[in-house]
């Protein structure tokens, strides 16, 4: 498809000045559309195209005005009357477009009601409002390549506003980021150069999807948990085969480390709660005849697994790997050495 005239703000203004510039009997010539609108010629063309997409018909004819100059006008059957326009700018800036949009993710309370509808409506036309992206095509609205959510109660994230800017350009202008980022496994502070790639909302706490070009990885990081992050002048690619879908749907929450493959016996007591989810995209269910059930799935996360496993405690026990296996009996005798001693 051929690259359009941007849908960012600013943009919409023109395209809405040249449909009313091309809708005079007369029409109007390219030098006309340069001039009005403050544009190359190689925009205009850009722009027909995506006019062209939008369905509007578009006609042109030298026989009009001063017989050299080709003028472009609006199909004369499509026109009933469009009066002169006068437009203000309504770009959004990255940060009002984040928590507009952020508001209208949270809208689980109005699922399978026809308010509903109206929200996903709005969403699409506010996408249009958003300035313009690098990121690769994809379906749906652009806001959510880069930003998704899941209902929840959010941490509070008062005095990281410049923070949040940072990242938000970063994010709509391929640019990379240097970060202070804190590690609460290794309790220190390290500087990463990273490609942000997108913004996930999971219980309350926001997170970002980086690449780090210099281990070539992708990694989920916490947004509380940057210290600082600067922008830099350098830009990147987006990844064509970056799928958040795909790495949410291996991961067991949110914790990326090397995948595992992990079998687990639960309880006839705790089996119900457990098929009640998917854990894992390949994950499988065998019925046992006692009624307890065993659980394969392989995940990405050990740490986020092994803590959901040890919440059953006696109703869960891991079968394989030995090492996952080795790790839950040493959480539970050390567990366990807390209740020996007398109060």
């Amino acid at each position: 498809m051929p690259y359009s005239f941007s849908m960012h703000g600013p943009n919409i203004v023109k395209i809405i000045k040249a449909i009313d510039l091309m809708a005079r009997p007369a029409g109007a010539t390219i030098e006309d559309l340069k001039k009005a609108l403050d544009i190359s010629r190689r925009s205009v063309f850009r722009l027909f195209d995506t006019l062209a997409e939008l369905n509007f018909p578009i006609d042109d004819d030298r026989n009009v005005g001063d017989g050299h100059a080709k003028h472009y006008m609006l199909a004369e059957s499509y026109v009933v009357k469009l009066p002169n326009l006068s437009l203000p700018t309504i770009s959004l800036t990255p940060r009002e477009s984040f928590l507009l949009y952020f508001l209208l993710q949270r809208d689980s309370i109005f699922a399978d009601s026809s308010v509903e509808s109206d929200i996903t409506s709005l969403k699409a036309k506010l996408s249009w409002l958003l300035p313009s992206s690098a990121q690769k095509a994809s379906t749906g609205s652009r806001l959510d390549s880069f930003f998704a959510t899941s209902p929840s109660t959010m941490k509070s994230y008062a005095g990281k506003e410049e923070l949040l800017d940072i990242l938000l350009d970063a994010l709509e202008q391929l640019h990379e980021c240097q970060i202070a980022y804190r590690s609460l496994s290794h309790a220190t502070t390290k500087t990463y150069v990273v490609h942000p790639l997108k913004l996930l909302e999971h219980k309350g706490g926001l997170y970002l999807f980086v690449r780090i070009p210099k281990h070539d990885v992708i990694r989920l990081i916490a947004i509380d948990r940057i210290q600082s992050a600067k922008l830099l002048p350098s830009t990147f690619i987006y990844p064509s085969n970056f799928d958040p879908d795909a790495l949410l749907e291996s991961a067991f929450d949110l914790t990326f480390d090397d995948p595992i493959t992990a079998v687990i016996r639960f309880s006839p007591k705790d089996a119900p709660y457990v098929q009640e989810r998917r854990y894992s995209a390949d994950q499988s269910i065998a019925s046992n005849p006692d009624g307890s059930i065993t659980l394969k799935l392989t995940t990405s996360g050990s740490t986020d697994l092994l803590r959901w496993l040890l919440s059953f405690g006696s109703g869960a026990e891991v079968l394989s790997p030995p090492a996952l296996r080795s790790l839950a009996r040493s959480e539970l005798e050390t567990a366990l050495s807390h209740y020996e001693a007398t109060l």
